[in-house]
This record gives C-alpha cells, structure tokens and sequence, in this order.
C-alpha cells in the first residue's frame, strides 16, 4: 500500500473536508460546479487554481484567479508543494499531507473527515475561529482573514498568558495592532513583531474597536512580504552575532576608542536611544527605524566597541 497527497481543508465553509490528489487526473478548485473541489464562495473563482503531480511531486497552478494562490503566506503563480504546506484559495485555507491511504472517496472529490482539523474552529457557521500557531502560522491565518474578507479583532496570546498581542481588521486589512505592555510601540512594528510569533494560541473576535487613531497605512500584502523579509534577515545576524535580549541592559563605552564624529546618522540615534532607554526592548519599542535595521546598527555599533550589555 503506498502513500497518496491529500488536501486537507483547515478553515472557511468546508472546513473539515479533504480532497484525494490522484496522480493521474490531478485536481481543480474553484467556485465552479465543474471542478473537482468546489469551493461555493465568493472570493473563489470559478476556476481558481489547479493541483497536479510532475515527476511523482505535487504542484499548484494560478489558472487565472482574482485573489491568486497563497503558499505559506506568498503568492504564486506556480509552486512545488512539500507535505505540511499551506495554500490559502479564496476563503478557504488547505494543508498538503500525506497519507498511507484515503477511504470513501468518489472520482477524487471532497470527502467529510470527522471534526475540524488543525484544532481550530470555523467562522463560518457562526462560531469563533481558534487555533494554534503551531499548527497554523500567523502569516497563513491572516492570508485566510484577507481572501474571506473578515471584519473583527484577532487576539493572539502565548498559552499561558505571558505575551499578548491584537490586531483589528476591516474586511480582511488589518488596520491596527498592539503588544500589551508596549503602549509605545507603533502599530505596524507590532504586527511585523507578532508575525515572528511562533507559539501561541489565535482567536477571532467579531467584534473591532473603530475609534483607535493611530492606523496602519500599508497594506497587508506588502506587510507579509516584509515581516518574511525581516525574519530571515535577522535570522541571518542572530546566527553571525551575539545579540543581546529583550531584557538585557545595553550601556554605552566611554572610553572606546572610535570617534563619535564619525558615526552615521543612525549611529548616533541609536546611542541617544540607548542612553535614554537603557533596555534593548525600550530602545527596539522608541526607535523610529525598524528591529532589523536598529538590529544592524546595533552590530555595527558593538563591533566598534561603542556598547556593550548586561
């Protein structure tokens, strides 16, 4: 008995269900009766994307939709899948597995598998939606939130209630957000901050605060590309360069031997900073630039021998 691809459908109207991928005919989504896997909401096409298998791989295919294929948070226009990924069509939300075998299954179409899957809840019958980043990153569930257009407040939280965090949307676009504890902290840092999140448990709130003043401006799209952008760009330094932590005390070295004079502009915004602030996580939170770029010069800075922390 061998192994076979399955789509796994996480959220939206027909959460819950999975669809076989057979190597043979491969697989069409869409809003469409005539697809394989029909997908009866608006923010589907009516032939929205295709699944198919090259050289025993499994693919997806744009086959000209509105709102285009999102894999782990990116769009595509024709994407390689590994077992695990995420591939966001309309308002639904899907996650390639592999299985040793699928019963019950008719002509490769959708078949009801007990319960929702990924430990979450769905909106669409009217209930919260839940689950765990673990399970779902938060780049995937606000991909999900922007294709099905959902108005309401996301909160975010660790489970045992350390680290908090929401964000408000209006049909799909967040436009606001905030770390509790961080009143400083502008509202597009905290979202670029809370797509780093890696544990934690979501939910989603009907209900939005419309009377918040301070708004992000940027759209999601360009948001999401750049918190990956971020993210691997500072993966890429925490593994060159010891960093300090959020809580680490950072001072500045009087007798270094580099002149001050020849500091960058960034430079010296950054010692004035340190000297007013004292902890990385006030100094991050106060700063004007982002964490990655206050991360690099806080590199080069330290390399110069300027500060140091504890």
């Amino acid at each position: 008995m061998g192994t076979i691809h399955v789509l796994e459908i996480l959220h939206g109207p027909r959460a819950g269900e999975t669809a076989v991928l057979d190597p043979s005919h491969g697989l069409v989504v869409g809003r469409s009766s005539d697809t394989d896997l029909r997908l009866p909401e608006d923010a589907a096409s009516r032939k929205h994307a295709r699944f198919y298998h090259r050289r025993g791989y499994p693919w997806v295919v744009d086959v000209g939709s509105r709102s285009g294929v999102w894999v782990e948070g990116r769009r595509v226009e024709r994407q390689r899948l590994v077992p695990g990924d995420r591939i966001a069509i309309g308002a639904h939300l899907l996650r390639l597995s592999v299985r040793e075998e699928v019963t019950e299954t008719t002509g490769g179409r959708a078949v009801t598998t007990p319960g929702p899957l990924g430990g979450s809840e769905d909106t669409g019958s009217g209930r919260s939606m839940r689950g765990s980043l673990e399970d779902i990153p938060l780049v995937d569930v606000l991909q999900w939130l922007a294709t099905s257009r959902k108005t309401g407040t996301l909160n975010v939280r660790n489970e045992d209630g350390s680290r908090a965090g929401r964000l408000s949307l209006r049909n799909g676009q967040v436009f606001h957000a905030a770390i509790e504890g961080r009143s400083t902290l502008d509202p597009e840092k905290a979202l670029l901050r809370m797509m780093r999140w890696k544990k934690g448990i979501f939910e989603l709130d009907g209900a939005v605060d419309e009377s918040v003043e301070d708004r992000i401006q940027t759209s999601l799209e360009h948001m999401l590309m750049e918190a990956a952008r971020q993210e691997d760009e500072l993966a890429v330094l925490t593994s060159k360069h010891e960093l300090p932590s959020e809580e680490d005390e950072l001072t500045i070295v009087a007798d270094a031997k580099a002149r001050w004079r020849d500091l960058a502009p960034e430079e010296l915004d950054l010692l004035q900073a340190i000297y007013a602030h004292r902890t990385w996580r006030e100094v991050l939170d106060r700063s004007e630039v982002s964490d990655l770029d206050a991360t690099r010069t806080l590199v080069k800075l330290t390399k110069a021998g300027l500060v140091a922390w504890s």
